[in-house]
């Protein structure tokens, strides 16, 4: 190109010389430096490009116009496009350079993509829980056909001889024929044969001609056939060590068809034979392995760069077709030659933290004044369309051999793909944490409106149908927030119409979702109901609306509507609908668990409290106070249970813990607590009633359930102060007695556990609770609470009580649940339930029934 350029160059000078009559050929020496600038280097460029110049000078010397207006006019032209050629070479070459570089890249990935793929196959093999065999199995199924015809594995056996475990191939009869000669014929460990080198040396072994080296180490004359008749070509050892210890090899053999195995599978079989080795050593100690194999996925795009040329005064010399397609015309030929003022007018330009910039902000108003600026990424968005951009603005100045502004080039990469994706993503992440942060129904929805301003939309609407299918506003958002109390009164006043057929109501019906990616505020005005809504709209400026269906699982449970007015310049439109889609879907979603919760949480706490008593009873001569909290989550049911009743001529008093929770395990403590009730009122003795209640529980082998209980018979004293107990363990934790004086004692003898046995032994223990004696029941929840200094236990109570003293009921149950709190995690139910012996009376009953309001 570069001799092509000069041709150029010396003819224009030959016709020149030949024409010889003022300047009509000294401007077409320019060509010979744009030639130049599209196909040589830099250098080659401002040789060309000087030439040219030399030649301006030379042939107007010659043509007698040196001293003329147009002769030095096309002197200039000629130095200037030479320059601009300069700069355009330059670029050139730095475009001509990353294109290298990526394609470099690309072939570099490819090779490390191919072997991640490869070697993600093992890693899906060493995640799935085998059992050995099956693990040899697939080892050897993984590699044929891909790496290798055949593949078979050989371990050493305690004894020290080789076995042929498994064996794979393409064809099934070379598979076969094989691993008879494997059983028939056994490796010898100390003979030539590539597997057993393999194993001495621990290094692999590679055969490049198989069918003639096969001579120096077969041991039968049907391995010899067998290689021959079957075609083998290349055969690749690999010495399969693991902990250091050697216990086999995998061999790969490729067939005539195929080329012999070298150094790239060499490399490969090093990479793999230590994982397929591990794999095999794991199988029977590890039920699952987890490999986790990192995949790079590269995508590389072609270079978009805008590149254009500006005067020192700001005049637009030269836009590549990139620049114009950004600028918003057709071609190079349709841009008008502009001040950079006029070329930015129709632009709102803005920084990635949403502040609009002005043209001193930018760096091509930096590059002018001299400067070298640093790169900026801003956002531009064109008014007349509201179509948004985001680009990578660079702008270098070109001065001269004293220093001074040439002009001034622009290069921007338009950056809108990778910007939108990431943009879409975190707007993702922030509303699925937005929408997950909460599990209650109305700030769910709340959350939903708020996920999409202002990065989405200036303001958002949520619409939910209620219980007879129409739409009703949950929630509203805007970036101002003054603007929301406007929103509210136009639904208020002015509800859309049901027969719209492009408004929330037909979303609702179709499941389809509606784009007004154009809404002009005058059309809109005119169908306005009443003055004020005309008004209502003009104020909320509304310039393009998206309203997405809100969907789970196929049904439409509402619809949501995101809109742009003229403060953020930019319209939605159908770019915009697969986000708006996708966060709908989300808030759907969210709000639907959160409606799920809210109804599960309901159930279970109306459950909850329907197996335990509403109230506690006032029992003569006793004071009581009962605390409960059930662990896990708010929709789950605990298996702790108290129940306090009337049973004939007197009280009786049940603490019990049912294993598991949920429906199955309350499902079992009504169980436990109507049976109680209900042979209590034909049964004397606690231990008949027991029995009782273990043939009921434990009558279903296949559905038994096991349960502790802690049964009191309240005998009334007949003067009227404390009571007299009967107590029964059945396999709970006996009551503690904190006797008048303060010391601290278990109540009660272990008993068979109910539901375990068909038969069980409980003894019977009595009691006299006399005034400012306290009983108290708990689960073993209250024990099992976990903190930094391990299980609160039994001795930690027992301390815990001593320090109390005999206090009343319910401050010995508060100070036992703050103990509790203070001490950790709670890890089980706690149900915890005090008696103390009282004097009996008004007085007494006014107690117990404050005690029982306060618990």
């Amino acid at each position: 190109m570069l001799p092509l350029a000069l041709a150029l160059i010396v003819a224009v000078a030959v016709a020149d010389f030949a024409v010889g009559d003022g300047v009509v050929l000294i401007p077409l020496l320019v060509v010979g430096p744009l030639l130049a600038a599209a196909r040589c280097t830099t250098a080659e460029t401002g040789l060309v490009a000087g030439l040219a110049t030399f030649g301006a000078f030379a042939l107007a010397a010659h043509d007698d116009v040196l001293g003329d207006g147009q002769g030095v006019t096309a002197i200039a032209a000629v130095a200037a496009v030479g320059a601009l050629a300069i700069g355009l070479a330059r670029t050139q070459q730095a475009l001509a350079g990353t294109a290298t570089r990526r394609g470099e890249e690309l072939a570099s990935e490819r090779v490390a993509r191919r072997r991640s793929d490869v070697l993600a196959g093992l890693g899906d093999l060493l995640e799935a829980p085998m059992q050995p065999e099956a693990v040899l199995s697939r080892i050897t199924d993984l590699f044929v056909p891909e790496l290798a015809d055949v593949a078979v594995l050989d371990l050493l056996q305690p004894d020290g001889s080789l076995r042929g475990a498994v064996t794979s191939a393409i064809d099934q009869d070379v598979a076969d024929d094989l691993a008879r000669l494997r059983r028939e014929h056994p490796l010898n460990p100390d003979s030539d044969h590539p597997v057993a080198v393999a194993l001495r040396t621990r290094e692999p072994q590679v055969l490049t001609d198989v069918s003639r080296e096969v001579r120096d180490y077969a041991d039968s004359p049907e391995h010899m056939q067998h290689v021959v008749d079957f075609g083998y070509q290349s055969l690749l050892v690999l010495p399969l060590i693991a902990r250091g210890r050697i216990f086999g090899t995998l061999s790969f053999v490729r067939r005539n068809d195929r080329a012999p195995f070298g150094l790239d599978e060499v490399q490969l079989g090093r990479d793999l034979a230590p994982r397929a080795a591990n794999a095999i050593d794991n199988a029977r100690l590890f039920s699952e392995l987890q490999i986790a194999e990192g995949r790079l996925e590269a995508i590389i795009a072609n270079l978009g760069e805008a590149v254009s040329a500006f005067a020192p005064d700001g005049t637009l010399l030269f836009a590549n077709r990139a620049a114009t397609e950004l600028a918003g015309h057709a071609s190079p030929e349709a841009l008008p030659i502009a001040a950079l003022g006029d070329v930015l007018d129709r632009w709102a330009v803005f920084d990635e933290g949403g502040r609009e910039l002005t043209l001193p902000d930018l760096p091509i108003s930096a590059a002018l004044a001299g400067e070298d600026p640093e790169p900026l990424l801003v956002r531009a968005v064109d008014r007349t369309f509201g179509l948004d951009r985001w680009i990578l603005w660079r702008a270098a100045p070109v001065r001269d051999a004293d220093g001074a502004l040439q002009f001034v080039v622009s290069v921007g990469e338009d950056l809108t793909a990778v910007k939108r994706q990431e943009i879409r993503e975190r707007l993702l992440s922030n509303a699925s944490k937005l929408l997950g942060s909460s599990l209650d129904a109305d700030a769910t929805i709340d959350k939903a409106a708020w996920a999409v301003v202002p990065e989405l939309a200036d303001w958002a609407r949520v619409d939910l149908t209620d219980e007879r299918g129409d739409l009703q506003q949950m929630a509203v958002a805007h970036r101002v927030l003054d603007q929301v109390e406007l929103l509210h009164e136009w639904r208020r006043d002015f509800p859309p119409s049901p027969d719209d057929d492009r408004g929330p109501a037909e979303v609702l019906r179709t499941g389809r979702s509606v784009v007004w990616d154009r809404v002009n505020p005058e059309d809109v005005v005119r169908y306005a109901q009443a003055p004020r809504h005309a008004e209502l709209m003009r104020l909320i400026d509304t310039r393009s609306m998206l309203i997405v269906p809100m969907t789970v699982g196929g049904r439409v449970i509402g619809t949501m509507q995101l809109a742009t007015t003229s403060a953020s310049e930019r319209l939605l439109g159908a770019d915009d609908l697969e986000l708006a889609e996708e966060l709908a879907a989300r808030a759907a979603i969210a709000v639907e668990h959160a409606r799920v919760h809210a109804a599960r949480t309901h159930i279970a706490t109306t459950l909850q409290r329907s197996l335990l008593p509403p109230r506690l009873p006032v029992i003569p001569g006793l004071a009581i106070a009962a605390r409960f909290r059930a662990a896990g989550t708010a929709t789950e049911v605990g298996g702790d249970f108290y129940d306090l009743f009337e049973a004939r001529d007197r009280w009786m008093v049940l603490m019990g813990d049912v294993t598991g929770k949920g429906p199955g395990a309350a499902a079992i403590t009504s169980l436990a607590r109507y049976t109680m009730r209900t042979v209590a009122q034909y049964e004397d003795d606690i231990r008949a009633m027991l029995q009782r209640l273990n043939q009921t529980l434990a009558g279903d082998p296949d559905r038994r359930q096991i349960c502790t209980a802690v049964c009191v018979a309240v005998r009334e004293h007949p003067d009227g102060v404390g009571a007299g107990l009967d107590i029964v363990c059945a396999g709970h934790p006996p009551p503690l007695l904190i006797s008048a004086d303060g010391t601290v004692r278990p109540v009660g003898r272990p008993g068979t556990l109910l539901g375990a046995f068909p038969e069980g032994t409980w003894t019977l223990t009595q009691l006299e609770l006399g005034l400012g004696d306290t009983l108290v029941l708990y689960t073993d929840g209250v024990t099992d609470t976990r903190g930094p200094e391990g299980r609160f236990g039994t001795d930690r109570l027992e301390a815990l009580l001593h320090d109390i003293g005999p206090q009343d009921a319910d401050v010995v149950a508060s100070r036992i649940d703050e103990a509790l709190l203070a001490f950790g995690d709670q890890r089980d139910d706690v149900a915890v339930l005090v008696l103390r012996g009282n004097a009996g009376g008004p007085r007494s009953a006014l107690l117990g029934a404050a005690e029982a309001h306060a618990t």
